[in-house]
């Protein structure tokens, strides 16, 4: 993961954004297998999200960290009773989610990759929630698998 640069990372990803929004439009149910398909092979691509984490002592210096470099972590707990990491696709919905970052606290750039790393170490984490009380997506560890298998045969 890399640690946001307010310089550098500040580009939006206008396509997941319209097919997150068509996602929540009334659509007929072909209208909405043809989104969720469109959107699925889309997040098979490389995407970023975007998370806040506070990161090791030893680590807070590092431009990037690995997950076992996060010493913790704002979870959700949902009325499932179930912990949910909140990851966003745009710098812009963490900070109305989060407008204020505590001490030690970081926003950093993540991968499919690293946000199954996070997951795969924290197991009573259930999933990565994306967007949460926006899009509400859900990114279990089995369909990130997916996602990063299938960007793996497209490369």
């Amino acid at each position: 993961m890399q640690k946001f640069n307010s310089l550098i990372d500040t580009t939006i990803d206008t396509k997941l954004e319209s097919l997150l929004l068509q996602r929540k439009a009334p659509l007929s149910e072909e209208g909405m297998q043809k989104i969720l398909e469109e959107l699925t092979l889309y997040m098979a691509g490389d995407r970023r999200f975007y998370v806040a984490f506070y990161p090791k002592e030893d680590a807070i210096k590092n431009d990037s960290i690995q997950a076992s470099d996060i010493d913790r972590v704002d979870l959700m707990q949902a009325t499932d009773g179930e912990k949910y990491l909140p990851v966003f696709s745009t710098l812009e919905g963490l900070q109305k989610f989060k407008p204020t970052l505590q001490k030690d606290e970081h926003i950093y750039i993540a991968t499919k990759q690293d946000i199954l790393d996070f997951l795969n170490i924290n197991t009573k984490v259930a999933a990565a929630v994306l967007n949460p009380l926006e899009d509400d997506l859900l990114l279990y560890r089995m369909q990130l698998q997916n996602l990063i298998q299938v960007q793996a045969e497209q490369l």
